[in-house]
């Protein structure tokens, strides 16, 4: 038995059946779902995704029916959309084409997103008061971004083009999937070992499960815990994450980030010139006090330095050796005739009592001319005494009985014998 040959279809015939198909099997249909990726493109038409936890639907909708819609689509949305199943021939992929779209609901993403926003503002990790002051002085940056994505590309891009003297330290993470958060939280903890001044946080804009690694409440916890200010620049101007409200300052894009830091350094730069140039007119003008107050000084100083006083002192002592020289010849003056006058009273007293001296002194000596003995002995008496002159003898009692006498005359002596006339001595 033969089998028969199966139909042979052309890829485009092929397509055109599967839209035959998909269009007689559903008609017009109303699917409920999430936006993600809503994109307005140059022609004006939008392009976006529905999914739910399981499936992801694309989706397009033409010009002319965006401006009738009451809602303003957005990731993260729940919506009902209105339209009807085909295909999209050049991809061969069947997508939603919607006619309106209405609210279903919060997507979600976006719920989550919402609860850990309510979360972590409740914990104050949101409060103004809790974020820390860029550093005036910015040397060193570590960039926690995907070395290979234009974000840390357009970064740098401005920092060279504004010429901002400042190094880069970049540690490398995920900044999608289900790896970045933990890489993205890692990374931050490593940021207390670097000796930086500034953390940047970044990565494009993407869609809401783009930049969802932004969103997981380790990453917030390790911004918050980070040993440095840390400036989150995720996404486009219009994305928002948990990440921008738990940094220290929150800026829009990459390009901004690097901006904001060039801004920062070049104002910290034009501050130290004006406060060197503050500085030194103080400076000088201090100096310039002060040179006036020594001048002030030195004029009263020399008006009252010891040498300004020592021609005064000089002549003053001038006048009192005059003075002094003047008194001493007047007081030597007054002292020689003071001893003159003493000298000739002296001399008068002296005289006086030298007379009377000398006239007491001849009556002594005739009193002892009368008294001495060899006067009496002029008369013809002796004067006798022992031969030893131990004491005189006065009478014959007083002869020694052997022993001879001394006889005394006016003109000698003699020693004698109490039996004879002595021999003659």
């Amino acid at each position: 038995m033969s089998v028969p040959s199966p139909s042979v279809y052309t890829v485009s015939q092929i397509t055109e059946e599967i839209s035959g198909v998909l269009s007689q099997s559903f008609g017009s249909v109303a699917v409920e779902g999430e936006i993600s990726g809503w994109k307005v493109a140059a022609s004006g038409h939008a392009y976006f995704s529905l999914k739910d936890e399981n499936s992801l639907l694309k989706a397009v909708m033409w010009r002319s029916r965006l401006s009738r819609l009451e809602v303003s689509p957005a990731d993260g949305q729940l919506v009902r959309a209105y339209g009807s199943v085909t295909v999209y021939p050049p991809r061969g992929e069947y997508q939603l084409d919607v006619l309106r779209i209405t609210q279903a609901g919060v997507g979600l993403l976006q719920q989550r997103f919402e609860e850990l926003k309510r979360k972590l503002a409740e914990e104050g990790l949101f409060d103004p008061g809790r974020k820390r002051e860029t550093p005036f002085r910015i040397r060193r940056i570590a960039v926690v971004t995907s070395p290979t994505g234009a974000a840390l590309r357009d970064f740098l891009r401005v920092l060279d083009r504004e010429d901002t003297p400042v190094e880069i330290l970049i540690l490398p993470s995920r900044v999608q999937g289900v790896e970045a958060p933990s890489e993205i939280a890692g990374a931050l903890a490593r940021v207390g070992d670097r000796d930086v001044d500034l953390v940047v946080l970044t990565r494009g804009g993407g869609s809401l499960e783009d930049l969802w690694a932004f969103n997981e409440e380790a990453v917030a916890r390790a911004i918050a815990a980070c040993p440095v200010p840390v400036v989150s620049a995720v996404g486009h101007e219009v994305d928002s994450t948990i990440a921008d409200f738990v940094a220290d300052v929150r800026v829009a894009t990459p390009t901004a980030a690097a901006q904001f830091i060039a801004d920062r350094v070049r104002g910290a730069i034009e501050s130290l010139e004006d406060l060197t140039q503050r500085l030194g007119q103080a400076m000088a003008e201090s100096l310039a006090e002060l040179r006036r107050e020594l001048d002030n000084i030195h004029g009263r100083l020399s008006a009252r330095s010891p040498l300004s006083v020592v021609p005064f002192y000089r002549q003053r002592i001038d006048d009192y050796v005059s003075r002094a020289g003047t008194s001493v010849h007047h007081r030597i003056a007054v002292c020689r005739a003071k001893v003159s006058g003493s000298r000739r009273e002296l001399f008068s007293h002296f005289r006086f009592d030298l007379l009377k001296l000398g006239g007491e002194l001849g009556s002594l000596k005739e009193r002892l001319f009368t008294l001495n003995p060899r006067a009496t002995l002029k008369r013809g008496y002796a004067l006798v005494e022992t031969a030893d002159r131990s004491h005189p003898v006065r009478s014959t009692k007083d002869v020694p009985p052997k022993g001879d006498v001394r006889v005394h005359l006016s003109d000698g002596s003699f020693e004698a014998s109490p039996i004879g006339a002595g021999k003659r001595v």
